[in-house]
């Protein structure tokens, strides 16, 4: 096990826009981080760019949420404790998204896979990296307040979202003294993907960045330390 001092986050959804802002956010902070992603080759060309800017590099942990099982999780967990010990910040990113339509119209592969990857992966990473954080650790999930408030077309992702928010508020309400403080954050609108893949037509130009959604994220966390 590596004994640092530096902060350990944890980003799922590591190689997408704002997953790959955040990591490069944090670790230009100093901190220490793991990226998860299943796109092994985004994940690999994001450890070589911060390992050429910075002269270190994200551990890179590919893994499909939304196939992943029990056994994946636990076995994850069991590298992460020889590895590092401990996370700080574990944050819930990953998220899942094909096109605004009906949710009856929704084919159930598309649903599961989803529901898998954006409220199923936050239980499951939560529930067996849970010992290795303290009380002065953060879990933090990503938000979408606007499907939330305008729910026809989201289907399954706006149903995760909405899951999403109640299993942060109930792991808030049984935190024990001990357990790891929660915090729920909507960066608002950047662009990305999954963005794109709901209103085709916007553009880099018209939107904030990832990394400016990244400083929000990181600004959360940081108001919560002192609160």
């Amino acid at each position: 096990m590596t004994e640092s001092s530096k902060p350990v986050w944890l980003v799922t959804g590591a190689a997408g826009a704002l997953g790959s802002a955040l990591v490069r956010r944090v670790m230009n902070d100093g901190a220490d981080c793991i990226a998860v992603d299943r796109q092994a080759q985004a994940l690999d060309a994001l450890h070589d760019e911060i390992q050429e800017t910075l002269g270190r590099a994200p551990a890179l942990m590919p893994m499909d949420l939304a196939g992943a099982g029990p056994d994946d999780y636990q076995r994850l967990a069991e590298v992460l404790e020889g590895e590092f010990g401990r996370i700080d910040v574990l944050v819930h990113n990953a998220a899942s998204f094909h096109a605004l339509r009906p949710m009856l119209q929704q084919q159930p592969g598309e649903w599961l896979e989803i529901i898998q990857t954006s409220l199923t992966a936050p239980y499951m990473l939560t529930a067996v990296l849970a010992p290795l954080m303290s009380a002065d650790a953060t879990i933090v999930f990503i938000g979408d307040e606007h499907c939330l408030d305008k729910p026809g077309g989201w289907g399954a992702y706006g149903v995760a979202q909405a899951g999403r928010r109640q299993m942060a508020r109930v792991l808030e309400a049984e935190r024990a003294r001990s357990g790891a403080r929660v915090v729920e954050v909507d960066p608002g609108p950047f662009y990305s993907r999954l963005r794109v893949a709901a209103w085709p037509s916007d553009s880099p130009e018209h939107l904030p960045s990832p990394a400016s959604a990244a400083d929000r994220v990181v600004a959360a966390v940081r108001e919560g330390d002192h609160s």
